[in-house]
């Protein structure tokens, strides 16, 4: 049997495009699995079941080879609510990082707690404000 260039190239390349398929779907089901279990350990919700790709970039380690470093995001809820977004960075084949939208709660201004009303059955109920400037 005699293959020419061309032929072994194409079979060159379908190799190629067939470990790079099969590393990407292992990355995936790793990715999805670290995002479920660090939203289980935070006890937040995690939103639609799987994790979507988002970019997919080379890195380089210590020993100077190259690898594939991929970005995964995910939704998910703490209140059920507000929608956020996380992410997790795979290369290798390990989680290198897994990070969450930042909490942009404390910047919003606090609802103003109404005052108690001035009955018998309320007196043992104090306003943290207030105790705090009585101590």
């Amino acid at each position: 049997m005699f293959l020419d260039w061309t032929t072994l190239v194409l079979l060159c390349l379908a190799g190629a495009l067939a470990w790079f398929w099969r590393d990407s779907l292992a990355a995936r089901e790793i990715a999805n699995q670290a995002a479920m279990q660090a939203c289980e350990r935070l006890a937040l919700q995690f939103l639609d079941g799987t994790v979507a790709f988002a970019r997919l970039r080379m890195g380089r380690g210590t020993n100077g080879r190259l690898f594939l470093r991929r970005t995964y995001v995910f939704d998910y809820t703490a209140n059920s609510i507000e929608r956020r977004q996380g992410f997790v960075v795979i290369s290798r084949g390990q989680v290198e990082t897994l990070g969450y939208a930042q909490d942009d709660t404390a910047s919003r201004p606090r609802p103003q707690a109404a005052p108690p009303p001035n009955d018998e059955a309320s007196a043992k109920v104090l306003r943290l404000d207030d105790w705090r400037n009585r101590t």
